[in-house]
């Protein structure tokens, strides 16, 4: 009996759909990771370091999240050596398959759950290894991700990073922490040294971070890494081991010290009216930001305050700014341009506060009055003639 054609192109078609498929979900039980064996020395020295341990991680995909999971750890022996056993992964379906795996070197023996940037954040989190509860390995060197994916470390800081495509006796240069960024020289490696450079340069950006005098010098070195990405990365978190004492428990809390009041800025007596106080606030050690105020009236009533704040950092503005501050009547105020000999004011006038507001050089200038004073304009004329206005 003959068979139908159209029975027959199906039949077909199942057959060849079916040799695609059931290899893929029946035949492939399992993914073999190869096992890694190698040497870990010192990038300068080129010695053999012993201690240092080494994970193999790899990352699969559960439903929407991904897991990682360490699957072989070594620690390296007095020459150096070390030897990590692959693996199996079973796989049912394809959305079994792993979805990387890699090494890291020198950051303990659990998963980060950082995958392969493990390494990196780490540097850039934690620059002098002093956090609690962050894995530390060996405090002389830096730690380091070796990725077996093609692309290599495109996608991670290439200082915390090596792209291996050898997994047997492979040697794993560690790059130390050096006091003496320039010690890199000493690499002939021109890959390596640039590594050692960026590496050191960036730590050496949290070393000393006591004064403004200091963390300026620090946001230069954190420019200097790469001027990219990571050195934006190392000014935010300069900017948070700064402010943050317990950010590194090994920096203790130190005393706030308010910067000395200006000669000259602040008299006993102007315009017939006495000082009652005046004070100067401490120095921000990352902005470098400091307040200065003063205040004058009686010993009843303060009628008007004096506020200058330095911002050394701050660009230059010729053009006054939009400002409208929240003061108690600040709902039925206005706030207008005022010429003065030399440039323009801001002023702001209330049904009972009046303020006057400028910019000079890196200062922001306030007068501010409680009350309508008749020594308003004195006030105003003295610290203008003590600070110019920017705007024009």
């Amino acid at each position: 009996m003959k068979m139908d054609h159209r029975i027959l192109r199906n039949i077909v078609l199942v057959l060849c759909l079916y040799a695609v498929l059931f290899p893929k979900f029946l035949f492939v039980t399992a993914q073999a990771v190869p096992p890694v064996t190698g040497r870990v020395v010192d990038a300068v020295t080129g010695q053999s370091i012993e201690g240092i341990a080494l994970t193999l991680q790899a990352s699969t995909y559960e439903g929407f999240s991904v897991h990682t999971q360490v699957k072989s750890t070594a620690t390296s022996n007095p020459s150096g050596s070390f030897s990590l056993s692959g693996f199996n992964h079973p796989v049912q379906t394809v959305f079994d398959e792993i979805r990387a795996y890699w090494l890291t070197v020198n950051e303990g023996f659990e998963a980060t759950g950082q995958e392969e940037n493990s390494a990196e954040t780490r540097i850039v989190s934690n620059p002098m290894s002093n956090r609690r509860g962050v894995a530390v390995g060996d405090t002389r060197y830096f730690p380091v991700t070796i990725t077996f994916r093609q692309d290599g470390c495109v996608r991670l800081w290439v200082a915390a990073c090596m792209y291996m495509t050898s997994r047997l006796n492979v040697t794993i240069p560690m790059i130390p922490v050096l006091e003496d960024v320039s010690a890199c020289n000493r690499i002939a490696d021109e890959s390596l040294r640039e590594k050692c450079r960026q590496l050191n340069t960036y730590r050496a950006a949290f070393v000393h971070v006591d004064s403004y005098e200091e963390v300026k010098k620090d946001k230069k070195l954190c420019n200097d890494v790469d001027h990219g990405q990571i050195a934006k990365t190392c000014l935010s978190q300069l900017d948070l081991y700064v402010a943050n004492p317990s950010y590194g428990y090994a920096r203790p809390m130190k005393p706030q010290v308010s910067e000395p009041v200006p000669e000259g800025v602040f008299l006993d007596t102007l315009a017939e009216v006495p000082l009652l106080k005046k004070q100067c606030g401490p120095r921000l050690e990352f902005s470098g930001r400091v307040m200065c105020g003063a205040a004058y009236g009686s010993v009843t009533k303060t009628l008007a305050t004096v506020h200058i704040e330095e911002f050394p950092e701050e660009e230059e503005s010729t053009i006054p700014p939009a400002w409208k501050p929240a003061y108690s009547d600040h709902e039925e105020a206005t706030v207008n341009e005022e010429s003065r000999p030399g440039g323009k004011i801001l002023r702001y006038r209330g049904p009972q506060y009046n303020s006057f507001y400028w910019q000079s050089g890196d200062r922001h200038v306030e007068v501010f009055f409680y009350y309508p004073i008749p020594q308003q304009e004195q006030f105003v004329s003295y610290y203008l003639g003590k600070f110019p206005t920017n705007f024009h």
